[in-house]
């Protein structure tokens, strides 16, 4: 379990250095966390088999989504051995003009 603590550790990290994320997403109809004792990290959901990527995107958005997730996947990958990565753009925070 600790591991998983890491790792979503480590994926919010990666999400939050991309250009083009505004912040972590918090889920929409489930809280979008790891847990540990009573450690949480929101954001990031480590299973088994995958993590769960939760972000809002700053719009305007410096290049297209699906470049903006595969930067996080990249990121991601070395820390998160077998597991699938997905990226959820839960919404946009749009810059004030």
């Amino acid at each position: 379990m600790a591991g998983e603590l890491l790792l979503a550790r480590a994926a919010v990290q990666a999400a939050l250095a991309t250009e083009g994320v505004h912040s972590m997403g918090r889920g929409r109809y489930v809280e979008a966390a790891t847990y540990e004792g009573n450690e949480k990290v929101t954001g990031v959901v480590v299973n088994p088999d995958e993590v769960e990527i939760h972000i809002v995107a700053r719009y305007p958005l410096p290049k297209p989504i699906p470049e903006i997730t595969r930067s996080i996947i990249e990121r991601v990958v070395p820390q998160a051995g077998d597991r699938k990565i997905t990226v959820i753009v839960e919404d946009l925070e749009v810059a004030a003009s």
